[in-house]
């Protein structure tokens, strides 16, 4: 590879694109920055400087260049578009493609539409509920209202995050339905087990993945951005926490 005939722009443009494509799919930034950093070396940076928190990059060649800074409005739990980034970055660092093929991949990741559709995220959601009802021992009678309680709470709170920009409403409003519906269940089969079916339908909404990429940020040092994570994690449960108890108290 002739690194010598890279542009500044191009070198720039391939490094904030993988940095936006791994932190809108919901990486932690340790990775983000640990990426870009490798890149722009090989390609002939190594003095480059990145700082990544839960919505900016920055990013500048050298100590002494031009900053170029990104904010992300918009953040998501993508594993897949995590992977394939990571592959990217590796094959360009081997020098198993060019540059241009390596802006080209990570132009196409990042214009890729999610792999699932709601629908089917939907369904899983419920079936997933349906296992967390087993490991918590749940009782048969609660499968059917425990189904549709996850699939119902995380369809509502995808929607809304779709349609609304204010966050936590969704969270609010997902557990009040999956709430409503657990009541329902529980009085069509005359159980006493709501605690376990609420419990297990609000699982698919919790932000595990948040949770998760804040405690590793806090290991690593990111202590800004680990904290601003664990925030918003919190914030998140205690969302759902308000909308679950919201209908207890009426009911």
């Amino acid at each position: 590879m002739e690194q010598q005939e890279l542009t500044k722009e191009l070198v720039q443009e391939i490094v904030m694109k993988a940095g936006r494509v791994l932190l809108e799919a919901g990486s932690d930034a340790f990775r983000v920055e640990d990426t870009m950093y490798r890149i722009a070396k090989h390609l002939g940076y190594p003095n480059n400087q990145c700082y990544v928190s839960s919505t900016i990059i920055n990013f500048a060649l050298d100590i002494d260049d031009n900053i170029r800074v990104y904010r992300v409005s918009k953040r998501d739990t993508n594993l897949g578009n995590i992977h394939n980034a990571n592959t990217v970055s590796r094959m360009l660092v081997k020098d198993e493609i060019t540059p241009n093929e390596a802006l080209k991949q990570l132009n196409y990741i990042n214009d890729s539409k999610m792999p699932y559709s709601l629908a089917l995220k939907t369904v899983a959601a419920g079936f997933i509920s349906v296992f967390f009802l087993y490991l918590f021992n749940g009782v048969k009678e609660d499968i059917l209202a425990t189904l549709i309680a996850g699939a119902v709470g995380y369809g509502v709170v995808e929607l809304l995050h779709i349609w609304t920009k204010v966050k936590f409403i969704a969270e609010i409003v997902g557990a009040c339905l999956i709430a409503l519906i657990a009541i329902f269940g529980q009085m069509v089969t005359g159980g006493d087990t709501l605690n376990i079916v609420v419990i297990s339908a609000v699982m698919p909404i919790v932000p595990g993945v948040l949770i998760t990429n804040a405690i590793q940020d806090l290991f690593l040092g990111q202590l800004l951005v680990g904290i601003s994570k664990g925030l918003e994690a919190t914030c998140t449960a205690l969302a759902i926490g308000t909308g679950v108890a919201i209908v207890l108290i009426i009911f």
